[in-house]
């Protein structure tokens, strides 16, 4: 969907049923949500909090466990993160979960938003979000800072680049990064990109007018596309696990 393509009116009923789609769709056209009357076809269903409560860190857990995190707060008081990791622990093994994977989920989202903090320019703009339900677990980690291609070409060796696919597939291969000869720095987002495509249903890799997604298939292998979408800025990550 772009900008100017669809009539909001020729659009059918729907009630938002994923909270990585929703935010996704928020996040390119978020003039549609800040004014409820345009977008009347769609019931956000209880996702509207995750628009319109943004300034602070806030979680609920009825009728299911949801909440959302802004990068800054984390930043500003580390304490806020180590309330992330107990809860997030707790709830993903109540809701079916191994010990060993809510782990994993812990570290990867960690992972992200840290390369937000890194690489985006806009931390401001960065949070965490998440969704539990029974055997069902659904975060995002997103910001609108400065985007995949950007960060990258800042390195020498990519500076040729041109394709946000492209640049998305690169930092999602070993030993990529926007730091050129510094030490201490993440390199590509590869190591959590394996370990999440081994144990998560699908992940979704968003930035500029592309994204990079896996799902992997009831018999256990991951299938992966890039492809061509709306453009959206920043960067945006998606992940559905199923107990």
């Amino acid at each position: 969907m772009q900008t100017g393509a669809v009539d909001a009116t020729d659009i059918p009923p729907c009630a938002a049923q994923s909270l990585g789609a929703f935010l996704e769709f928020a996040h390119i056209f978020p003039q549609l949500l800040v004014k409820p009357s345009e977008a009347a076809w769609l019931d956000p269903r209880h996702f509207r909090r995750f628009v319109t409560h943004r300034e602070t860190p806030w979680f609920v857990e009825d009728p299911h466990p949801y909440g959302f995190v802004p990068v800054s707060t984390m930043i500003s008081s580390p304490l806020v993160w180590t309330d992330v990791i107990n809860r997030l622990k707790r709830l993903s093994i109540a809701a079916g979960f191994s010990n060993d994977h809510s782990g994993k989920f812990v570290a990867a989202i960690g992972e992200l938003w840290g390369n937000i903090v890194d690489h985006s320019q806009r931390s401001d703009t960065g949070y965490i979000a998440f969704s539990l339900e029974s055997s069902r677990f659904e975060f995002v980690v997103a910001d609108h800072g400065i985007g995949v291609l950007a960060s990258l070409k800042s390195n020498p060796a990519y500076a040729h680049l041109t394709d946000h696919g492209r640049a998305i597939e690169l930092v999602l291969s070993e030993g990529v990064s926007r730091y050129y000869t510094e030490n201490g720095h993440g390199f590509g987002f590869r190591p959590l990109f394996v370990g999440l495509a081994n144990i998560a249903r699908s992940l979704r890799f968003r930035s500029g007018d592309h994204a990079r997604e896996v799902i992997r298939a009831d018999a256990g292998t991951p299938e992966s596309r890039t492809y061509e979408l709306a453009s959206l800025p920043g960067f945006f990550c998606s992940v559905l696990c199923a107990a």
